[in-house]
């Protein structure tokens, strides 16, 4: 801190200070009842300029000592802690900056465990991606049918799907567009996107669907509908079988298996990040993250997600959309011309 930075912001003061010597020498020279010679009234202006002048230096080289030691232990990574021989000006300034110290070390942790996540991930994710690529290649080397390999690319994609959506998750508004969406249509499309899984594994599929308008992300509900397919093809027996239903009523659309379930102390821990279970172990090799981006996405997006199932029966997964759209609907209805 320097001395004209200081005066400057007391320039207030300053002005105040003048202000009120001219109008006290203004009054008492005027005063008929008071005979002060000029010199004498000039002699006490003076001393009390000095008084000022010295209560300002004693002020300015002790806030001078107080930011230096601030700045000095700041630079150093640390706080300077509050003292009894501290103005509660100063106090509050410690105060302020440890709280600012806080938030920052907070933002820092929280970048550096996205950054140990994201690596975490992106390794589970190659290792898992080697197994369809390595495929694939050796269908193309031996010549074998074609819907394999196409069967294999499908899951690449979803792969690749799964680590965009994973980007996505941690900004929402980069690449959703929320529109008015039949969900019928929807499910339909996720459907035939699959339809070599369900064929190869020969799958029976039973639908109940009727017209639904939701206000959604087609991207984002189409990935959360394949990700619940995708689980229910992978853990239900060939020539099985899969259930789907849109229950307009609720607002909800139902994938519902009959696999082999999930474990009753398994389900808890479905929509957490890199949680596989017993199945994921036992059945196939998983990152532990399609669940958990479906529920950040369903989240995003104002829907919710539900799972529920008995080990060696069934497994129901439903996706709850707002009532949104109805209220909308209404009030355009109800609205006076």
């Amino acid at each position: 801190m320097k001395w004209r930075h200081y005066l400057f912001d007391y320039r207030l003061l300053l002005i105040i200070f003048f202000l009120v010597l001219a109008i006290t020498s203004i009054i008492i020279s005027l005063d008929p009842n008071l005979h002060i010679h000029i010199s004498n009234l000039l002699y006490l202006l003076l001393i009390l300029t000095l008084l000022f002048v010295l209560y300002l230096l004693f002020d300015y080289r002790k806030k001078k000592v107080f930011y230096s030691e601030l700045k000095k232990i700041t630079k150093a990574g640390y706080i300077l802690e509050a003292s009894h021989t501290h103005k509660n000006e100063e106090k509050l300034t410690i105060q302020l900056l440890k709280i600012q110290k806080e938030q920052y070390e907070q933002r820092m942790e929280k970048l550096k465990n996205e950054q140990k996540e994201w690596h975490e991930y992106m390794t589970s994710w190659v290792h898992e991606i080697k197994t369809p690529i390595s495929v694939s290649k050796m269908i193309f080397e031996t010549e074998q049918s074609s819907e394999s390999l196409e069967e294999e690319m499908e899951k690449i994609e979803h792969l690749v799907d799964q680590a965009l959506y994973y980007t996505r998750a941690s900004d929402f508004s980069k690449d959703y567009f929320i529109q008015e969406i039949n969900v019928e249509q929807i499910i339909k499309e996720a459907v035939k996107g699959n339809s070599k899984l369900f064929l190869s594994k020969k799958i029976t599929l039973k639908l109940d669907l009727t017209a639904l308008e939701v206000l959604t992300d087609k991207k984002g509900i189409l990935f959360i509908l394949h990700q619940f397919l995708s689980n229910s093809l992978k853990y239900t027996p060939t020539g099985g079988e899969i259930f789907i239903q849109i229950q307009e009523n609720e607002r909800r659309i139902i994938i519902r298996d009959y696999g082999i379930g999930i474990p009753a102390e398994d389900l808890p821990g479905v929509f957490q990040k890199g949680f596989t279970g017993k199945n994921g172990r036992q059945v196939a090799s998983s990152t532990g993250m399609g669940l958990y981006l479906a529920q950040k996405t369903a989240a995003k997006l104002g829907h919710q997600l539900s799972l529920h199932s008995k080990e060696g029966s069934y497994t129901e997964a439903s996706i709850y959309f707002s009532k949104t759209v109805d209220l909308l609907r209404k009030e355009y209805t109800t609205f006076p011309l």
